[in-house]
């Protein structure tokens, strides 16, 4: 009897170069819709292993994106629940490298907020707005009508409360996310203060594993006396480093124990202008914490 890792090999060997050129695409839905690395890499897993026992696939990238979608949908459902009993604030975990990545994500910040939409409006914004579906072809991997599609896409924007074509360009993204780290490392809350907004929130996801806000703080106030409170560490000072690093294509920092090399949290910065800081975004839940090659 072949083992688990035999058997993955072969129904690899049976896939074209084209079917498994379209992995990217794939993941981008898996991933945008369930914002879990590795949920997202079972489904593409489990797909091409169906797909392989399918007849006469007309449109192979369209008959894959349907079940990614449909198995993400069901999945997602099951998440749902899971996460209501999550220990603290859960933030999706983030595709980290070192360097940009093409693999097709959302931007952090806005896969933080797709969390306000139901899987089906989940769906239809991802592929407009990250794949730039035509709504024909959105209709046929939803089995929704292209005018239902548009609606669902409506009712997305308004939930968000953001524009789709709200960017900051990377290199201002870069250069906030420096001078934050500067601010912080120096223990300059003046500074900090300069570049953080009145209204300012902190989202902290240590996922119980590690120490963090539980719930989301609001207000240049709050937000300040943590990170004074985070600045005093002892260890915040000597053990360590931060390194520039990209989360799903947009510069983040990275920080790292100096003393075991482990990487403790990842922090991303969210600006409406490039000027100052909106929203600080926090991963310490180690599970979550993983560079992608």
């Amino acid at each position: 009897m072949k083992g688990f890792s035999e058997l993955r090999a072969c129904y690899l060997m049976e896939l074209t170069t084209d079917i498994l050129s379209l992995r990217p695409y794939l993941f981008g839905l898996a991933y945008n819709m369930l914002a879990v690395v590795e949920e997202a890499e079972d489904i593409i897993q489990d797909v091409y292993e169906k797909y392989v026992s399918a007849k006469e696939v007309r449109e192979p990238k369209a008959y894959l994106g349907r079940m990614v979608l449909n198995r993400s949908i069901d999945r997602l459902n099951e998440l749902r629940q899971q996460r209501e009993n999550y220990k603290g604030y859960w933030l999706p975990e983030p595709y980290l490298t070192m360097e940009p990545d093409a693999t097709p994500t959302l931007e952090y910040g806005l896969l933080v907020l797709l969390g306000r939409l139901n899987p089906s409006e989940r769906a239809v914004f991802i592929l407009r707005e990250s794949f730039s579906e035509e709504y024909s072809a959105i209709a046929e991997l939803t089995g929704f009508s292209a005018e239902h599609c548009r609606q669902l896409l409506h009712r997305a924007h308004e939930k968000l409360e953001r524009n789709s074509s709200h960017q900051v360009d990377p290199a201002k993204r870069l250069e906030l996310t420096e001078a934050f780290l500067y601010a912080l490392h120096s223990r300059d809350l003046h500074a900090l203060g300069q570049l953080l907004r009145n209204d300012i929130a902190l989202f902290n996801d240590g996922g119980g594993k590690r120490a963090a806000a539980l719930k989301p703080l609001f207000g240049l106030h709050k937000v300040l006396k943590f990170l004074d409170g985070v600045m005093s560490l002892p260890e915040s000072q000597e053990d360590f480093e931060y390194k520039a690093a990209y989360v799903n294509g947009s510069p983040c920092a990275l920080i790292f124990r100096r003393s075991t090399g482990e990487l403790d949290s990842m922090q991303y910065v969210e600006s409406e202008n490039g000027t100052d800081i909106t929203c600080l975004l926090y991963v310490r839940n180690p599970d979550k914490l993983k560079l992608r090659t």
